[in-house]
């Protein structure tokens, strides 16, 4: 048996989360997350708007979740986690490790009890994580460490795992890095597609679900950051073609063909859906200057795209 008298409310809140990810992608509103999920006929919350550190009264020792926000325009965050190499630094509640919230995440930290990390995005909206484990207090920050598990342990219960304690921290960092990278392309595809109005900038497509986050330079260059001005919204097609070089955008926003596509005849989708875009100009820009994409970033892309444009 678990040590973990909480582990059938955290199974159960799992379970549900997964299904609510599945219905509404990777992130959430936060009307989604308060509906709650069902427990032994009861209705039970995954957060609590107010609060960072949360647990349904039912819960007997631990939390179920933890939060960070986006605050809205001129409103403090609460409950922020701190810059970190590997990790997530996750604040205190108030200053002092036994106050009551606190408390909670040092016993899930000495059960290993997995818990759900609600990561804002931007207001209201939330990327959740699990599972994720407290995995150190810093008392000199008053924060806790947090590490994420692979995703198949998200229903283990603590103490069947096979691994030894220092592979699991090692398998632990390594799953927190990758999902940090993943966060960071998540809240590029909710800020660019926000600032697109949620239409492809070519086609003006309106379909969230086939639209993508295209970077203008490859997130492997040291300048190809998750930011709005390295970002185009573009559907599936175009951004296939974009980054196949069959489609380019010239540094004052006027798309090109490759002579290649130019040259073939086929039905309509190449006719209308590419080649009839040939000279026009983006058909959506951010309307705030500063998320438009960057002329330099333009300028660059372009170039590849010209070097290949006739081939």
């Amino acid at each position: 048996m678990s040590p973990d008298s909480d582990w059938p409310i955290r199974v159960a809140a799992i379970n549900a989360l997964q299904e609510r990810v599945r219905r509404h992608g990777d992130v959430l509103p936060w009307e989604v997350i308060d509906a709650g999920f069902t427990y032994k006929g009861e209705t039970l919350h995954f957060a609590n708007r107010a609060r960072g550190i949360f647990w349904p009264r039912q819960m007997r020792e631990t939390a179920l979740s933890i939060k960070t926000t986006v605050p809205r325009q001129g409103r403090e965050a609460r409950y922020d986690d701190l810059p970190s190499d590997e990790g997530f630094d996750y604040r205190f509640q108030g200053e002092d490790v036994d106050g009551r919230d606190n408390r909670r995440l040092v016993r899930a930290m000495e059960l290993d009890a997995p818990l759900i990390y609600f990561y804002g995005i931007e207001p209201g909206l939330y990327a959740p994580i699990w599972p994720v484990y407290i995995s150190g207090v810093d008392l000199a920050t008053k924060s806790f460490t947090v590490a994420s598990g692979l995703p198949e342990a998200q229903v283990r219960a603590p103490g069947s795992y096979a691994a030894d304690s220092k592979l699991l921290g090692l398998e632990r960092r390594y799953t927190t890095v990758q999902v940090k990278k993943r966060l960071h392309q998540v809240a590029f595809r909710q800020h660019v597609l926000r600032a697109y109005e949620q239409r492809c900038a070519i086609c003006r497509f309106p379909r969230r679900e086939l639209l993508d986050a295209a970077h203008i330079l490859p997130d492997r260059d040291v300048r190809g950051r998750p930011e709005v001005p390295n970002g185009l919204a573009l559907c599936k097609l175009h951004h296939g073609a974009f980054d196949t070089d069959l489609l380019g955008i010239r540094p004052d926003g006027v798309i090109e063909i490759a002579r290649r596509l130019m040259a073939e005849q086929d039905g309509p989708t190449l006719e209308h859906g590419l080649k009839g875009f040939a000279g026009k100009p983006l058909g959506v820009i951010p309307l705030l200057p500063a998320q438009r994409p960057r002329s330099e970033y333009l300028e660059e892309r372009y170039e590849r795209f010209r070097l290949t444009r006739d081939a």
